[in-house]
């Protein structure tokens, strides 16, 4: 089964090499690897060039509209059955995550465990069933992107919303959960993530997510937000 692994990036040639090597090294070969830089302006695609002669990766250069944009035009490109996201900075905890994985892939979403690396340490992120993964949904908690398998004749369908400018990954996972999507969960460790970068680990954005997160839920699970909602202000007064 051919699998289509992502990586979008800006500016990013302090992590850029870690991730792709995390990739062109699995065990699993039937890949293809699409890399999209946001037209960086420091050394990363001179770094991806370096990676050129390997003809599983497809690499474009152009200015984008932000991340889920780059995300979008992957999504486009891919022709595998299902599609990973690895962003800059995240990678496989080892070369046989493919090979463990894959077999076990089916449905739509097959998903697994992210290794977050805090200032204090490494945490493993577990996830459940498919209820599990609506309860996270509505205490606005998700199931990371980099974890997920998704078949791309579904990610070609949803796409990611980019009126949701932070958490259009969240919008697309309730999206598919409201639509009773088939998701599976396999027990496995497939990302390190560094949970110190990045747009969502920014204080000033935390507000924007907030939003974002309501407007999803509100749009996907109405009855059951009006529900949580009072439980999750008081949540978010005293935090």
């Amino acid at each position: 089964m051919k699998i289509s692994v992502v990586t979008v990036c800006y500016n990013s040639e302090k992590t850029i090499r870690r991730t792709i090597e995390s990739v062109i090294n699995q065990t699993y070969r039937d890949i293809e690897y699409l890399i999209i830089d946001g037209k960086s302006e420091d050394r990363t695609w001179s770094i991806v060039n370096e990676y050129s002669a390997d003809k599983r990766i497809t690499a474009l250069s152009e200015i984008d509209d932000g991340l889920y944009d780059a995300m979008n035009k992957a999504t486009d490109l891919s022709t595998g059955e299902y599609i990973i996201f690895l962003n800059s900075g995240d990678y496989f905890v080892d070369e046989y995550v493919l090979a463990k994985m894959i077999p076990q892939v089916r449905g739509d979403i097959t998903y697994g465990n992210v290794i977050r690396i805090r200032e204090n340490g490494e945490y493993v992120e577990r996830y459940g069933n498919r209820t599990y993964v609506k309860i996270l949904l509505l205490f606005g908690k998700m199931v990371c992107h980099q974890t997920m398998f998704i078949k791309t004749s579904i990610m070609k369908e949803y796409k990611y919303d980019q009126r949701y400018i932070i958490t259009a990954d969240f919008n697309f996972l309730c999206r598919c959960v409201k639509d009773k999507r088939k998701l599976f969960y396999v027990n496995q460790n497939v990302t390190y993530m560094d949970n110190r970068t990045g747009i969502s680990s920014t204080l000033s954005n935390v507000p924007i997510m907030q939003n974002e997160d309501d407007e999803s839920l509100n749009r996907c699970f109405p009855i059951l937000f009006r529900l949580v909602y009072p439980l999750k202000r008081v949540k978010r007064l005293i935090t």
